[in-house]
């Protein structure tokens, strides 16, 4: 089977340790694009338009703010998890991170691939910082994330030198006040993705439907995934 791989940078790390990359054409969008759902969702409707000659398009985008809605491919299927973020993917499943948020609704999660290529709440502060000056800076940040109390490194397998990681997200607790932590990640969503396998945490879109909300929350156009 011939796949094109569309996939966020936040999760190349991952995809590169399975070795996907070997198998299946790919290109990665910088992280950028998260922060204007609009324009991602520009980008990969012309990215899906250009891989009409595949045999299934997979995303390892998940809801990411509803950029994926109204995405169409007229004549090849896609494949991309059930999912709200990339965290959810990184952990396995969206009731994992759910469960994990009502453990502890207030602890900002961290991936190797966000850290190696995303834009860290620190950097965020830095970039205020020179542009608005230390006090308005400050009430950015503390608007945008004042209510979190703890960062947690997610661990995914095939991750190298993770005392940089681990060093590098103490850094940032410390700067905000923050407790640090560590979580287990599990790939077998990202896998099974990866692989054109339809799962449960999955969403299969067949040729000329439309990407709708229902999808996301249950439901797909057959009705037969989630």
């Amino acid at each position: 089977m011939k796949i094109r791989l569309i996939g966020c940078q936040s999760t190349m790390n991952e995809v590169k340790w399975y070795g996907s990359e070997k198998s299946a054409d790919y290109v990665f969008l910088d992280y950028t694009y998260h922060a204007r759902p609009d324009k991602l969702h520009r980008k990969l409707q012309e990215l899906i338009d250009e891989s009409q000659d595949y045999d299934l398009i997979t995303l390892t985008y998940g809801r990411c703010s509803n950029a994926v809605v109204g995405l169409i491919s007229p004549q090849v299927p896609l494949l991309f998890p059930a999912t709200h973020d990339c965290i959810g993917l990184m952990l396995g499943s969206n009731a994992r991170h759910q469960e994990a948020f009502k453990e502890s609704p207030t602890t900002y999660y961290f991936s190797q691939g966000w850290l190696d290529y995303g834009r860290t709440p620190y950097q965020e502060y830095l970039e205020y910082m020179q542009k608005y000056g230390p006090k308005k800076a400050g009430q950015l940040i503390d608007s945008l994330y004042g209510r979190y109390t703890k960062a947690v490194l997610i661990l995914t397998p095939g991750m190298k030198d993770i005392e940089s990681y681990r060093k590098r997200v103490k850094e940032i607790a410390d700067f905000f006040g923050w407790k640090t932590g560590e979580m287990q990640g599990e790939l077998n969503l990202l896998i099974s993705i990866l692989n054109g396998e339809r799962v449960s945490e999955s969403v299969y879109v067949e040729p000329g439907q439309t990407v709708t909300l229902a999808m996301l929350n249950g439901g797909s156009g057959d009705e037969n995934n989630c």
